[in-house]
């Protein structure tokens, strides 16, 4: 089965043109001899790196976007790891990557599709939002529902026999039984 993927790899900036040149016609050839396609070569050129790596502060970038068997990234890897011009590289897998990036485009035009539609309804029902409240009004309807949770609490205490004292104690009250 064949799969997209994107070769990045730096050569020793110390290589001359033919020697890139022959290092990127081995991987394209490694790729079209096991039945894979190039879809674009993009060579960077001479770019500063983020650190030394092998005593070198820059490098050649190169990169190629290919669609191929799984099987060939392992050749291509192998000649890679030979090639003593070759300092860094990466084989990235963008089968994976592209069909996320789609589940996640299908989600955001589905939210987004959703939204516009409850816009449009509440543009043609005529119903409106009800208005930002003040900070004012919230903490006095917080402390109504936490006044009328109190009276509950109270109230089921009541019922079992329990009174609360001020210290937040509980004692329970004793129920006398007059003896007729």
């Amino acid at each position: 089965m064949k799969r997209k993927y994107e070769i990045g790899f730096i050569i020793n900036p110390e290589s001359s043109e033919e020697e890139v040149k022959k290092i990127i016609d081995s991987i394209v050839e490694i790729i079209q001899k096991n039945e894979g396609t190039i879809e674009n070569i993009d060579e960077w050129g001479r770019r500063p790196m983020a650190y030394a790596v092998e005593k070198h502060n820059e490098g050649i970038y190169t990169f190629i976007n290919a669609e191929m068997p799984g099987n060939t990234f392992f050749d291509i890897e192998k000649r890679m790891k030979v090639s003593e011009k070759v300092m860094r590289y990466i084989i990235l897998r963008l089968d994976d990557r592209l069909r996320k990036a789609n589940k996640l485009t299908k989600k955001w035009q589905r939210m987004e599709r959703i939204s516009k539609k409850s816009a449009d309804d509440e543009k043609d029902e005529g119903l409106r939002r009800r208005p930002p409240q003040s900070r004012k009004d919230r903490q006095e309807r917080q402390d109504r529902q936490k006044k009328h949770v109190r009276d509950d609490t109270r109230a089921k205490a009541e019922d079992k026999g329990i009174e609360k004292t001020n210290k937040g104690e509980e004692k329970v009250q004793e129920q006398e039984v007059k003896d007729e």
